[in-house]
């Protein structure tokens, strides 16, 4: 959706994108931290917090797909409703063909689930 190089990068967009309605200062504070969130999950994994890493990626992934929509109908995205709108792939212009989103959709809500044994369900993730 959007590409960012280190800490100082300038946002990048994809040609064709469509945004819905997020102004640039929250949209910047949204991909920093989804950009946070991404090393830190990647620092949990290398340290073997499972666990961890599986509620920071989830988050990191959360906060990218609200860039990618920009504001929610009702105010705030929801955890299964922002998954769904974002694998629509109706975000892009031209939209993306939801069968190419399909694997992704999957992968989204496995994450979810860990997320939710490890911080919920108190299960291990290995």
């Amino acid at each position: 959706v959007c590409m960012r190089d280190n800490k100082d990068y300038p946002l990048t967009k994809v040609p064709g994108m469509v945004t819905i309605s997020l102004d640039q200062a929250e949209e910047r504070h949204r991909w920093d931290t989804a950009h946070e969130l991404y090393h830190a999950a990647k620092a949990a994994l290398q340290q073997r917090h499972y666990g961890a890493c599986a509620g920071l990626a989830y988050y990191a992934c959360f906060q990218a797909m609200w860039v990618a929509l920009g504001d929610p109908p009702a105010g705030e995205w929801r955890h299964g409703g922002i998954t769904r709108r974002f694998c629509y792939g109706q975000w892009a212009s031209p939209p993306i063909v939801t069968t190419h989103l399909a694997i992704l959709h999957k992968r989204l809500l496995a994450l979810y689930e860990l997320r939710l044994d490890a911080h919920y369900r108190a299960q291990p993730v290995h």
